[in-house]
């Protein structure tokens, strides 16, 4: 009979193995680490109280060194006490926690802001260090950052200044984030265990098969690595624009007052540039996510191809122009059969793709018709691609040239993104390409009869879009704070008027009765999920009922990509708006449903 596994067990024998078989080479960093932080104090702190704490820190971290040995000693991975190990594991977390919020109350100079600055940093980077290692064991990093932010805390409280008062809260704030991360972390470690596991037991199985079936256990380890070199892509690409975001963070925040206008405004940019990279990051993970779930469904319908190679004119004609590239889009009068929006995915990956890897030159978007089909082109005249790399282009994170992983070069997503949804469509995605001369993506679509087009329209680009918005009275129903206060900065920025709710008992507290003289609300966003037993969907039918007409309304959540939420949305009629909102999205939504 085959035993459930949980969630998350609560001692795993490989974990702490992990842990002890590191302790040595951690316990020794600790110590330089305590060492140089504690010189930053030599001339406010008595000499004799620094030396006895570092003696004593280096003392219990020379007991997580025997602890370790003794592990060793013992032998690995005994079943048998692995509870006793990793209780073990906790009390040697604990003491060292203790050892370093030890040392805060040691290493005291309120006067010493340089000082006192390098300590909460050092401490916070000592900590976020650790996650990594004792996530293995969530007790043992629960233990760690409650030893070491705890006392850090209560020291600044007691010292009584703003600026510790500032530093306990950010100590509280970098503990509830260092649980969280650690949980995540833990939560991957799970996975990446028990996927290993299956690995290994499927290997396991397959050496004991004959050679018809080694390369089925050659496919599966080829499938575990690029698992893995993915895992690391992700990783990295994610840590790059979240380190950028935190330094400009800081370097903004810490900005002189005077500071020049065009200063703050290139510190935002970048900032904003970082949002929206780890974004497309998150957003085309979700997409690959959701492709390989097979959780989309395709609609199709007839529509004229013109209308889509209009929407990639307006869509990529700056960016071409930008980067001095010719966009040439042939006119076409075909109507095809397919899902427009699906399609139009597909459509914008290949072009964007194209004009990254031109640098100079054309790109040219065109329709072939061959009998009852149709072959669309994306051509580009870049720098092309050697025969042995095409099969390898549509995998995820895949990029030639690009070892830095430089996020100007894009994320890897967009080719595959498009190979999967082009597999979903039956699109029949092929790529031709030549060193130096270039690269020809082309898909196929079943052309039907005009008469059963729907032209749509690409939508018309902002800046040439009136702009009713000034003085328009905005309701924003969003229940996290910072969405919140986010959200009506922007609609403020744009010249709104913003009532602000976080919940909707409040929402209709604010609300003018219909019939009344107050200034009326010409407009809804509103959260899909909400406290309490209502959701966006039942508080905008409360919020028109109250306000006695359908007012326009928007509906956001970063739950868009799920299939009842689209349902639920469509049934109401209601526009849904996918987090994180794009500014420009939201500002259209506002312009075609507000009266001018």
């Amino acid at each position: 009979m085959t035993r459930p596994q949980p969630a998350a067990p609560a001692v795993d024998a490989e974990a702490l193995d992990t842990l002890y078989r590191g302790a040595p080479m951690a316990a020794l960093v600790g110590v330089v680490e305590a060492f140089f932080l504690s010189v930053l104090f030599w001339r406010d702190v008595p000499a004799a109280s620094i030396a006895w704490w570092l003696l004593a820190f280096a003392a219990v971290r020379g007991l997580r060194i025997g602890l370790g040995l003794a592990y060793r000693r013992a032998g690995a991975l005994q079943p048998a006490r692995d509870a006793f190990w990793a209780r073990w594991v906790v009390a040697s977390a604990t003491a060292q926690a203790l050892a370093w919020g030890a040392g805060s109350w040691v290493l005291l100079a309120p006067h010493n802001v340089v000082a006192e600055m390098a300590l909460h940093i050092g401490l916070a980077a000592v900590v976020l260090g650790s996650v990594a290692h004792l996530a293995h064991h969530l007790p043992a990093l629960a233990a760690y950052a409650a030893g070491v932010f705890g006392p850090l805390a209560l020291r600044d409280v007691l010292v009584g200044q703003p600026l510790h008062y500032a530093l306990a809260l950010a100590s509280v704030l970098m503990a509830l984030y260092v649980w969280r991360s650690g949980q995540s972390q833990a939560h991957y470690l799970v996975q990446a265990r028990a996927q290993r596991q299956e690995k290994l037991a499927l290997i396991d199985a397959l050496q004991r098969e004959n050679e018809a079936t080694r390369q089925a256990r050659a496919d599966a380890e080829a499938a575990h690595a690029s698992k893995a070199r993915f895992l690391a892509t992700i990783g990295h690409d994610l840590r790059q624009p979240l380190n950028a975001l935190g330094l400009l963070s800081h370097t903004l925040g810490h900005a002189p007052t005077a500071a020049a206008p065009e200063r703050v405004q290139a510190l935002s940019g970048a900032i904003a540039e970082c949002v929206g990279s780890m974004g497309a990051l998150v957003e085309g993970l979700l997409e690959l996510s959701r492709l390989d779930a097979r959780t989309l469904t395709p609609r199709p319908t007839a529509f004229a191809l013109q209308s889509l190679f209009d929407e990639m004119t307006g869509n990529f004609a700056a960016m071409a122009q930008e980067r001095g590239l010719d966009l040439q889009i042939a006119p076409t009068p075909a109507t095809v059969w397919g899902d427009r929006a699906l399609l139009a995915r597909v459509l914008s990956n290949l072009v964007s793709n194209a004009i990254r890897y031109t640098p100079a030159g054309f790109v040219r978007v065109d329709a072939v018709q061959e009998g009852s089909a149709i072959t669309v082109g994306v051509h580009d005249s870049g720098v092309g691609m050697d025969a042995a790399e095409l099969p390898r282009i549509f995998d995820e994170y895949y990029q030639i040239d690009n070892p830095q992983r430089n996020r100007s070069q894009g994320l890897g997503l967009g080719l595959a993104t498009a190979k999967r949804l082009s597999d979903l469509l039956g699109l029949d995605l092929s790529v031709q390409s030549i060193p130096g001369q270039g690269s020809r993506f082309s898909l196929r679509l079943p052309v039907t009869e005009p008469a059963a087009a729907i032209l749509l329209q690409a939508p018309p680009a902002e800046a040439t879009t009136p702009a009713p918005l000034a003085g328009r009275r905005i309701l924003v129903l969003e229940d996290d704070a910072d969405s919140r206060q986010a959200l009506s900065g922007l609609l403020a920025s744009w010249g709104c008027t913003v009532v602000e709710a976080s919940d909707l008992a409040t929402a209709l507290a604010l609300l003018p009765r219909a019939g009344t003289a107050a200034a009326p609300v010409d407009a809804l966003v509103v959260d899909l999920r909400l406290p309490g037993s209502d959701d966006g969907l039942a508080a905008i039918a409360r919020l028109r009922q109250t306000l006695g007409r359908p007012l326009p309304a928007l509906l956001v959540t970063a739950d868009a990509h799920q299939a009842e939420v689209q349902q639920r949305a469509t049934a109401a009629g209601l526009p849904l708006l996918s987090k994180p909102i794009a500014p420009m999205k939201l500002r259209a939504f506002l312009h075609s449903h507000l009266p001018g």
